[in-house]
């Protein structure tokens, strides 16, 4: 929960900080509070929402760091189950963290800005160090920056690269290749793909932007109450994928996690799960000796495949928090886009980042990063699409696949579904 205070404090603590403004030496790129020194400590909660545990344990290593050049400020990190939820609520009820992590692209988060919620950051040199093409997705509908946009995120297919040499199988470019990856797996005794369908909000959305170019913005028609995607071929086509590749999955794949999946693919249980950024640093973490690779869900052909790919969770400040809390907190945040700094987190989190300078050290994964280059994308559905929305129809995807309902009955359901959390 929120760190705070004692009323008792406050003047003197704002008057330690106007001290050391006058007296600190200036740091690295000119912000306020960057190398600053004093007798006074402060305290600011630090609200991160990636629960992996990798860029958990990269961000405390940054922390501490961090702690070693400004013993004067110390980050408090606060990672939570249902990190949005609580965000939400703490918002409703006055009680924001200084510090937060938050996806810039979405509607939640343009909406947070437009309520007054997080503090403008444009102008900040740290941005000045944030690669150009997705600093370019992350500004509000005023133009202006409220995010430190720090690492780009991707969803693929992580194959072990061993299995597949000693198996003769080729990298897929298309679904079928895919498929004829799988039933070769299959057929010599190797679970194809491990799939995590008791979380399956991930798999859902990588499958229907890769099998259904444009999708996202169908079921945003339907939003706006100007069209269905029942009958839709696309939608009923990516339905048939979808089911089609639960054949080739764990038997157990309603009861399995995100977690179990990284884990088994990690002790060489699957040659393949359809897997984020995020998740990379985990296997790593898992079995550092495992070699894998990356490549794009492949749909019909490569000119219709797309990556999942947008900005992953950025750093803002609060506008609601005390002086000497932005100071710090902005501090922290000029601190984190230092490019040596940016690389630690990185190769610690296992995730791409998006500082100039910085390098994603894994030629396995540079040919999706490549790919993803060439500009084949889409963003989160969140950023188009209500984040309620997306929500539900995890649910309603999660439904379809265990109750076995027919892929015109599904498209029926995505339709019920959106229209029902819309808000139209």
């Amino acid at each position: 929960m929120k760190k705070t205070f004692k009323a008792s404090l406050t003047i003197l603590l704002l008057m330690t900080f106007i001290f050391v403004a006058a007296c600190g030496k200036s740091g690295d790129n000119g912000n306020a509070g960057e190398g600053k020194k004093g007798d006074g400590v402060v305290k600011i909660e630090f609200f991160q929402q990636q629960g992996e545990e990798a860029i958990q344990s990269a961000y405390k290593a940054i922390i501490d760091d961090f702690s070693k050049e400004y013993p004067n400020i110390k980050i408090e990190m606060n990672t939570v189950p249902d990190s949005v939820k609580v965000l939400t609520a703490r918002i409703a009820s006055d009680d924001i963290p200084p510090l937060f992590t938050d996806w810039p692209t979405q509607l939640q988060f343009k909406e947070k800005v437009k309520n007054g919620y997080i503090e403008k950051l444009s102008g900040q040199p740290f941005l000045d160090k944030v690669n150009k093409s997705y600093l370019a997705m992350t500004p509000a509908e005023d133009g202006e920056y409220y995010s430190l946009p720090y690492a780009r995120n991707y969803m693929a297919v992580y194959y072990n690269i061993d299995l597949f040499e000693q198996n003769g199988v080729s990298i897929p470019t298309t679904y079928a290749e895919f498929i004829e990856a799988c039933k070769t797996f299959q057929a010599k005794g190797i679970l194809p793909l491990y799939l995590p369908l008791k979380d399956v909000g991930h798999i859902f959305q990588s499958t229907n932007i890769a099998y259904v170019p444009g999708g996202v913005e169908e079921m945003k028609k339907v939003v706006d109450g100007e069209g269905k995607v029942e009958g839709n071929q696309a939608f009923l086509a990516f339905a048939n994928k979808l089911n089609e590749l639960t054949t080739y999955a764990n038997q157990d794949a309603f009861g399995a996690s995100t977690a179990m999946m990284q884990e088994a693919f990690a002790n060489g249980q699957a040659a393949m799960v359809i897997s984020g950024s995020y998740g990379r640093g985990n296997i790593k973490l898992a079995n550092p000796d495992l070699k894998f690779g990356a490549f794009p869900l492949p749909n019909d052909t490569q000119e219709t495949t797309h990556a999942l790919s947008g900005v992953n969770a950025a750093l803002s400040v609060s506008a609601k928090a005390k002086p000497e809390e932005k100071e710090a907190a902005i501090a922290f945040i000029s601190y984190l886009a230092r490019p040596e700094v940016a690389q630690k987190w990185s190769d610690l989190s296992g995730e791409p980042s998006i500082i100039e300078g910085t390098k994603y050290e894994d030629a396995n994964l540079q040919p999706l990063l490549d790919f993803i280059d060439k500009g084949q994308v889409h963003d989160w559905m969140a950023s188009t699409l209500p984040g309620n929305v997306v929500t539900e129809l995890y649910s309603t995807t999660q439904a379809f696949l265990l109750e076995k309902q027919s892929p015109e009955q599904y498209l029926k359901n995505i339709d019920a579904t959106i229209k029902l959390n819309a808000g139209k």
